[in-house]
């Protein structure tokens, strides 16, 4: 009788967890979002191919074997440090989950053509019921960047990518954006996007991995805060399980 009653009760907090978001930043742009019921992978990058002059100065603490079964991968670019293809080709045919990308991205991969979700910008789908829109993304550097807009059960997450600032007619309830400048907006921009999109949280992205991209976070949280009146603003901490109430 115990033994069942532990059990409903682990069933019970299964329940719970999955009747929220949650989110890990594992490190750089490199998220998954438990979104609800579906685990959705961002940007994975594990540290491979690494210009020698992008000396690395934070700490990645996983492998990807440990990421958890997933029911999409989304790719902002084509670039190192949001493009793993190794990583991408294992968890695709591991979990026979869809990679949503543009073409520069996709035409790389040697996975089963079902698995290969082509998409640029203003496009409107629909992956694993999850309603998702192609918005842009304003990074020279790539040859076709985009961001992604994904809606769920009457909740939005805006993922950015690397982006400058731009003007977005969007309201969501998580908006993860990058932070560190040089190649993305910077702090300042990122305080701007806030105070234009509002959105619940906000999630720096793409900050004080290598040492171009150093940001004063102590600065980011000081400007949120006179900034900042209705949206939270969320630092995570790598490879930590967040839950967030919106």
């Amino acid at each position: 009788m115990v033994t069942f009653l532990k059990a409903l009760k682990k069933d019970k907090e299964s329940t719970k967890d999955i009747e929220k978001i949650s989110i890990i930043k594992y490190w750089h742009s490199f998220v998954l979002i438990s979104f609800f019921d579906k685990q959705i992978l961002f940007d994975p990058y594990f540290g491979k191919n690494t210009p020698c002059n992008f000396d690395i100065t934070d700490k990645l603490d996983i492998i990807v074997q440990d990421i958890p079964k997933l029911d999409a991968i989304f790719i902002t670019h084509e670039h190192f440090d949001h493009f793993d293809k190794e990583a991408v080709e294992f968890l695709a045919k591991r979990d026979n989950c869809p990679v949503i990308a543009p073409q520069i991205v996709i035409n790389q991969l040697d996975i089963e053509e079902h698995l290969k979700r082509i998409v640029k910008t203003e496009d409107k789908e629909k992956i694993a019921n999850i309603d998702f829109s192609v918005l842009p993304a304003q990074h020279p550097q790539s040859q076709y960047p985009v961001s992604f807009l994904l809606r769920y059960k009457d909740k939005e997450i805006y993922f950015a990518g690397d982006t400058f600032d731009q003007n977005l007619d969007i309201k969501p309830d998580i908006a993860i954006v990058p932070c560190g400048g040089v190649f993305t907006m910077d702090l300042f921009e990122f305080i701007a996007f806030a105070r234009k999109t509002s959105p619940k949280v906000i999630i720096p992205i793409h900050y004080n991995t290598f040492g171009l991209i150093k940001t004063n976070m102590d600065k980011l949280k000081e400007r949120a805060s006179e900034k900042l009146k209705n949206t939270q603003l969320l630092i995570l901490e790598n490879n930590v399980n967040t839950k967030i109430d919106v």
